[in-house]
């Protein structure tokens, strides 16, 4: 005669689920992330992002959970049993039923509580440029003569005039520009330019809205050049706090291609780069 097998619990099945989105979402998917795009460290996954999928998770275990009461009863038949004392000692089931308030409390206090800070600094809202950056220009803003002959060459012009042909170079770098900010920065800014990007939801500070006059239009090109470059890590102490998820994106694209974003970045936001002032001699 065979002993009727215990039925599996729901509870530690719908535990063992919520463990395993969350090393998903937390582990894995930034793993993958990593190697589809060739990145040399895991991206990192939003907080909002994880606690929107961890909720999707449990609305799903929810669902199924309550579609019948065989269910239900299988969900909580462990809870209830642990509560009599059925299948653990008394001293254990005393030590849950204090630590889990006593955890509860310790988050709520650390998420409450005021907390003593250092006197705010005075913070700005562009850092200084550092001075290999400073002097350098977009040289696809105006092209220098040098570069529009080589392009009259490459593209087998002919006799065009240099100012036809610089006006070719640079609706030509416009196109290829606007190609590698909607492949790599569209996801955040928005094919618009306006901090809409599919991926901008998922981050607590929205990415910068081009568009917005406060933004790019108030530096100079070689400024917006170094902050594609280097990122948004690693500012000096006065632009804090920043909260920025931007890349280095040195470490992706050639500074020609940086200048051909930026161009288009401007472009495709329909505004106008600061021009540096010029001392009259």
């Amino acid at each position: 005669m065979t002993t009727p097998t215990r039925p599996r619990s729901l509870f530690w099945y719908a535990a063992l689920t919520l463990v395993i989105v969350y090393i998903i979402v937390k582990v894995v998917i930034p793993r993958i992330s990593m190697w589809i795009i060739h990145w040399p460290e895991p991206l990192i996954v939003p907080s909002a992002l994880t606690v929107i999928y961890m909720l999707l998770a449990m609305v799903g275990l929810t669902i199924y959970i309550t579609m019948s009461e065989q269910n239900i009863e299988n969900f909580v038949a462990p809870i209830r049993a642990f509560l009599r004392g059925d299948d653990v000692s008394a001293p254990v089931r005393l030590a849950v039923l204090t630590l889990i308030p006593l955890l509860i409390g310790v988050i709520t206090y650390q998420r409450l509580a005021p907390k003593i800070q250092s006197p705010t600094g005075i913070r700005i809202q562009h850092p200084t440029i550092p001075g290999q950056y400073e002097k350098l220009i977009n040289p696809y803003r105006d092209p220098s003569e040098e570069l529009v002959k080589s392009f009259i060459a490459e593209q087998n012009l002919g006799s065009v005039s240099i100012e036809e042909a610089r006006a070719k170079l640079v609706q030509k770098t416009l196109v290829e520009g606007r190609g590698l900010y909607q492949r790599n920065c569209r996801p955040c800014h928005g094919s618009k330019a306006d901090g809409n990007g599919p991926m901008g939801w998922g981050f607590r500070l929205k990415p910068a809205n081009f568009r917005d006059p406060g933004t790019i239009p108030t530096v100079v090109e070689a400024y917006v050049f170094w902050r594609v470059k280097e990122g948004g890590r690693g500012l000096p102490n006065e632009s804090t706090p920043w909260d920025s998820a931007m890349p280095k994106w040195k470490d992706e694209l050639k500074d020609d291609d940086i200048w051909k974003i930026i161009l288009a970045e401007y472009n495709t936001a329909d505004v106008e780069p600061r021009k540096p002032e010029k001392l009259e001699k």
